[in-house]
Parts: structure tokens; C-alpha cells; sequence
């Protein structure tokens, strides 16, 4: 089944970890992708302590895209583009896929809303996929069986609060 975290509310990736947590405590297995985003994120380190979960290694100190020179952003779109492909080639081999960002993988064009359309369809019914994001093209909504979008009604980065460790990453 399919399900889906969107919108520019607080807690996608969150909701994301706490079904793949339940998913191993049941015994199942969890390929956990995040897409965006640099080794450093706490929940990293928790879930790489999960023998049943699996978490492609990424790269290290990562800036934003929209600060990345030229050769930065094309070495790590390239590095993005390798993690969709081994996300693609694993889908059949987990209880549990998490796409962890991939429709902000999309906004920032290192992979199509086709991807991800090619990636639902290659994913077996008993297999949970699970996507998270900003944005989203609606057209991937006809594919899911939960869709969850979350709003966000005041933050903190509102009045120029740096994110903080332990709470945003």
C-alpha cells in the first residue's frame, strides 16, 4: 500500500520513522531512502541501530541545493539519482519502503514525478511505500491508499529560529 506525507507542515519524516519502527517490531524489514539530506539527522542514528532496517549511506555535511556551486549540485544530483535507482532495483526485497523527501527530490529536478510513478507501480500490493515531501505533483495521489497532508500554522523558522538539533534533524 501506498501512503503519503506532504505539505509544508512539521512532522513528514517523523511519521515516516514511527511506521518504520512499528514495522520491526513486528518482525518486518524497512529500506529506509532519504533524499536531501546529509548523514547528520538524528533519526540516522537510531535506525541504523535496527538490524531490521536498512539505510543507504549519504553524503556528509550537505548544503542546501540552492547553495551548491555547479559541480556540487551535479555530483550530488548524480548521488540522488543513484539512491532512486537503488531504491527501484530493492522495492520487492522489504516489508517496508521509505522514500524519505523524494517529492522535494522532484522540486528540485533530480528526479520526475514519472519516477515516482514507475516506482509505484513496481512496488508489490504487500509492500508498504511509504513517500514524503514538500510538494507534490497531485497526479501521484490517484496511487495512494493514505494520504496525509500537513500544514504547518506557525514554526519557529517563522521569526528566524535556526532548525535545532534533536527537533529538526
Amino acid at each position: 500500500m501506498v501512503h503519503v506525507y506532504y505539505g509544508d507542515g512539521k512532522g513528514k519524516t517523523t511519521a515516516a520513522i514511527g511506521l518504520a519502527i512499528r514495522c520491526c517490531g513486528n518482525g518486518q524489514t524497512v529500506l529506509f531512502t532519504q533524499f536531501l539530506k546529509s548523514d547528520n539527522s538524528g533519526e540516522r542514528r537510531i535506525l541504523e541501530c535496527i538490524p531490521s532496517v536498512n539505510m543507504p549511506e549519504l553524503p556528509k555535511n550537505v548544503k542546501f541545493v540552492f547553495d551548491m556551486k555547479a559541480e556540487e549540485h551535479a555530483e550530488y544530483k548524480a548521488k540522488m539519482i543513484e539512491l532512486y535507482n537503488y531504491l527501484a532495483e530493492n522495492i520487492s526485497n522489504y516489508d517496508m519502503i521509505v522514500a524519505d523527501e523524494i517529492f522535494s527530490a522532484v522540486d528540485v529536478g533530480f528526479i520526475t514525478t514519472s519516477d515516482i510513478i514507475d516506482l509505484i507501480n513496481k512496488c508489490p500490493r504487500s509492500t508498504e511505500l511509504v513517500l514524503t515531501g514538500h510538494n507534490l505533483d497531485k497526479s501521484v495521489l490517484v496511487y495512494a491508499d493514505y494520504v496525509t497532508y500537513m500544514s504547518k500554522i506557525k514554526h519557529p523558522y517563522d521569526v528566524g529560529m535556526a532548525a535545532r538539533q534533536g527537533i529538526e534533524y
